[in-house]
């Protein structure tokens, strides 16, 4: 008497297995967002005052982590037609000529005007250098990626306007 193998149960159809649960991220969440930039802005102005930092060196800290914090959720939410190779470059390109130009000319504004002496006694000169470099590479940062995300548009309105 021969014995029959066993046959393997039969597994359901694709479309009636069960999708496995994405793995749920923190950072999906919009609470969060708003949670973190509401104890860093309490963090940073009850922080900034036990220490007797400057008023106005508190501003400025607190606008470079709302920057960062803005462009991390920019990044995180907005999305992009552009490989993220590409939108790297992008961002990359628009931080570090973009941003860097806008900080140039903000301190050469500042020293011609006058003000960079006020600055430096109230805030010291190397704090706002960096706190004030940090925003403008985002900020150049951001512009690299609205150019990214629209260079079909622009490419065509500059031949448009200057015909090439």
């Amino acid at each position: 008497m021969s014995k029959k193998p066993k046959t393997p149960p039969k597994m359901p159809p694709k479309s009636k297995r069960k999708a496995q649960p994405q793995p749920v991220s923190i950072t999906s969440s919009k609470t969060y967002w708003i949670t973190l930039t509401a104890v860093m802005l309490v963090f940073g102005s009850v922080y900034g005052y036990m220490m007797k930092v400057a008023v106005a060196a508190i501003v400025l800290l607190l606008a470079c982590v709302l920057f960062m914090i803005g462009f991390a959720y920019y990044l995180k939410f907005k999305p992009s037609t552009l490989k993220n190779n590409s939108r790297a470059t992008f961002i990359f390109v628009g931080a570090s000529v973009v941003g860097f130009c806008i900080w140039v000319a903000i301190v050469l504004l500042l020293s011609a005007v006058g003000f960079w002496p006020q600055i430096a006694i109230s805030m010291g000169e190397r704090f706002f250098a960096t706190a004030s470099l940090v925003i403008c590479l985002i900020t150049g940062g951001f512009i690299g990626d609205l150019v990214g995300n629209n260079k079909e548009r622009i490419s065509m309105f500059l031949r448009d306007r200057f015909g090439g």
